[in-house]
């Protein structure tokens, strides 16, 4: 088959975020100490260090106590996983509610449960006090060990990335497992400090709050560079598809667009500067903060034209024996990743130029290892993204 014969995608948006000049800030909820909110099934739930947990299903205008079965007035942590949502506290146990809030059962002395996460169908929990991830496979009804994790204390975030299992400590920085029963390995190349207090992704970017900025990782943890922020210590990150936030001990919240190459501050109306938690529901971003409770602010999620890129791609010949070309046409210098995937959105293979200049390019491909059938080839440059069928016979 000639090169005659492709699918061409000249496409200028994608799904993204817009964040209104006019909007700030507002405090909503009771004040305190919010070191705990998360967004599950339709509802906003907070938790204050040293009170209880209330629910709002009005984005935060108004709220109910949900605290029934609670014994532990010291929530700290709240996390949805696997449909159910889980709470940690400081000194007790650990709990977990099936119903949405509305009742919460006893799920044993995970050691100051700070996380829980899904990871390859497993439940994980990591604990500040003493320094393990404890795995469950029935949600959460019981427990086992993980391997020690000698050095590392303080657990407090933990990310799922490529098939690894990462968390990060106050002491021992980046460790990582595949699955639960391998023992924890190192992943601290190019940190400047070993004190790491969050995970979050752009895309297949991953980045890492420590106690000296944002560090971002191209190879999905192995190796790390600076990104910013240095002299701030980072409790949060969050990304809302291309933009990236930043919540910090004493200088509130800043925002990148650009993949952490630059950060803008992101304060107004902001009622307290140490920023504990951010996360959002889609409507609005909120910050759990220290003595000023949760804060949120307005976004809208709209298909909108991003007028300043234009990509061409294409994909021949269509169909293939196994080989074929993607060509790319780039209007501004861009790093360019592509992913082929099968019908089930799996990943077959995948390639990262890192930046090339403005002008056609062209990545080519041999599949033939893989199964006859239809592909996609998506193709992510910058904050705009596309796709294009691929024909394997």
């Amino acid at each position: 088959m000639g090169p005659d014969r492709y699918r061409t995608l000249l496409f200028t948006g994608q799904f993204i975020i817009t964040l209104s000049a006019a909007a700030q800030w507002v405090p909503v909820g009771t004040g305190g100490s919010a070191y705990s909110i998360e967004a599950h099934n339709g509802a906003l739930f907070a938790g204050n260090l040293g009170g209880v947990i209330r629910r709002s299903t009005d984005h935060g205008d108004t709220w109910t106590e949900t605290n029934t079965g609670i014994t532990a007035a010291s929530n700290w942590w709240l996390s949805s996983a696997q449909g159910i949502l889980f709470c940690g506290t400081q000194f007790g146990a650990a709990f977990r509610s099936t119903n949405d809030g509305t009742t919460w059962e006893n799920i044993g002395l995970l050691g100051a449960a700070r996380g829980f996460i899904e990871h390859n169908d497993t439940l994980y929990a990591c604990q500040w006090y003493s320094g393990g991830v404890d795995y469950s496979t029935d949600g959460g009804a019981t427990w086992q060990d993980t391997d020690t994790l000698i050095g590392a204390y303080g657990l407090w975030p933990m990310i799922s990335v490529n098939g690894d299992l990462l968390v990060g400590g106050q002491t021992g920085g980046v460790r990582r497992i595949t699955h639960s029963t391998d023992a924890w390995t190192a992943s601290n190349s190019g940190l400047a400090n070993t004190t790491v207090y969050s995970f979050t992704t752009v895309g297949d970017i991953l980045f890492a709050g420590l106690g000296s900025g944002v560090y971002r990782s191209d190879d999905f943890g192995a190796t790390w560079t600076a990104s910013g922020m240095g002299g701030n210590i980072v409790y949060a990150l969050h990304a809302m598809d291309s933009l990236l936030f930043a919540g910090t001990s004493n200088a509130g919240v800043f925002m990148s667009s650009d993949s952490g190459a630059t950060w803008t501050a992101f304060n107004t109306g902001l009622n307290s500067l140490q920023v504990a938690r951010l996360t959002d529901d889609g409507v609005y971003l909120y910050a759990g903060t220290l003595g000023g409770g949760v804060n949120r602010y307005g976004i809208t999620t709209d298909v909108a034209e991003q007028r300043d890129r234009t990509i061409g791609i294409s994909a021949y010949p269509v169909p293939c024996d196994g080989g074929f070309t993607t060509a790319i046409e780039l209007d501004a210098a861009s790093e360019i990743f592509v992913q082929v995937q099968d019908a089930a959105g799996r990943v077959v293979a995948e390639q990262r130029t890192g930046v090339r200049p403005a002008g056609p390019h062209q990545l080519i491909w041999n599949l033939e290892a893989v199964a006859p059938g239809i592909y996609c080839c998506r193709v992510v440059v910058g904050a705009v993204q596309g796709s294009v069928r691929v024909v394997v016979e």
